[in-house]
């Protein structure tokens, strides 16, 4: 079968390897379309601190099923049947999983990341209780809800209520996905980026204004578009100190602020706003099974065009190139899939 092998960061190539065979509890998919996540284009670049390398990359999938194991539950899954991965596994010892928070276990392994063998490749075979069935929907739109589930698990963790001003700071595909599960709960989505290009697609996932703090004065405009009522919570998916710190500074007394992306250095947090305002400060990591289905059936509403989000699709004899036009101009990119078709 055909496999993207990330030999060492800056070197793609597509290769043969053996199919897998389906363990006793295993679903074996053919894949059809894989999303590249910032995981692995910091893998590429060589700066992601977990990667294993070499290794066949790869956790946003779009496939069907093409068989079970013998003691994968009888009538779980039919050949054919559209379906995408929840690609994370925990260790089940830990005191998060102890408790039923196995999306931060200590342990925790993701395909294509800590696991070297990842989705990018024709076929899989993955434990049948991280397989969910997306009838109805096409292999795009599947391969959008992992990353659009990492989104919605942070509006999760902030407590995001219907008619509340929310403040989601980026619109790469995980802001999207945190903007987008705040719209479908009822909240005002105000989006803040310098990638200004992108707030077309950013109004088109839910947002009601976009603001570019380089030329805008972010907290005027907050006072503007919200008149007066400010943010209740402000939601960080870039991942710089700077935006993590200004988060703080914006949101309401009494606010809530989430963090999802991963600065490259401390962040130098006023302590005394978190203390004066009383601010409420959460992390959020990954994503559980009840965010894939409800990004499911956020897709599958079609109140959004979740397709917006995708801003190219190479076949995988291109996915060396991928990479390299990835990394050379990132700002042209929502979300690149690689077609196994």
């Amino acid at each position: 079968m055909r496999a993207v092998y990330m030999q060492e960061p800056g070197k793609v190539s597509v290769i043969e390897l053996p199919e897998p065979k389906a363990g006793p509890e295993d679903v074996l998919i053919r894949v059809h379309r894989v999303g590249l996540c910032g995981t692995d284009l910091q893998s590429y670049r060589g700066v992601a601190a977990l990667t294993n390398f070499p290794l066949v990359p790869g956790h946003e999938i779009g496939g069907e099923v093409v068989g079970c194991g013998e003691a994968v539950p009888e009538g779980a899954f039919a050949p054919g049947e559209h379906v995408t991965v929840k690609p994370y596994f925990n260790c089940g010892h830990c005191y998060p999983c102890s408790i039923g928070r196995i999306n931060c276990c200590e342990n925790s392994r993701t395909l294509g990341v800590q696991m070297q063998n990842g989705a990018l490749c024709d076929m899989i075979a993955v434990p049948y209780r991280n397989v969910m069935k997306c009838p109805g929907l096409d292999y795009d739109d599947i391969a959008l809800i992992e990353p659009l589930s990492v989104g919605a698990h942070l509006v999760f963790r902030a407590g995001v209520q219907q008619d509340e001003y929310v403040l989601v700071f980026g619109c790469g595909v995980i802001g999207s996905g945190a903007a987008s599960a705040a719209y479908f709960k009822g909240a005002k989505v105000i989006v803040a980026d310098i990638a200004h290009e992108k707030f077309d697609t950013a109004k088109a996932m839910g947002a009601i204004a976009c603001v570019d703090p380089q030329t805008q004065d972010l907290p005027k405009e907050i006072e503007r578009i919200t008149g007066g009522a400010g943010v209740y919570v402000a939601l960080e998916a870039i991942g710089l100190a700077s935006t993590m710190a200004n988060a703080i500074e914006v949101v309401n007394y009494a606010g809530r602020v989430g963090y999802v992306g991963y600065s490259k250095r401390p962040v130098e947090a006023n302590a005394t706003l978190i203390v004066k305002k009383e601010l409420t400060i959460v992390g959020s990591r990954n994503a559980r099974i009840e965010e894939f289905e409800s990004v499911k059936a956020n897709i599958s509403s079609h109140r959004l065009d979740f397709g917006k989000l995708i801003s190219a699709t190479y076949p995988v004899a291109d996915a060396p190139q991928a990479f390299a036009d990835w990394d050379a101009t990132p700002g042209k990119f929502t979300k690149i899939q690689i077609s196994f078709d």
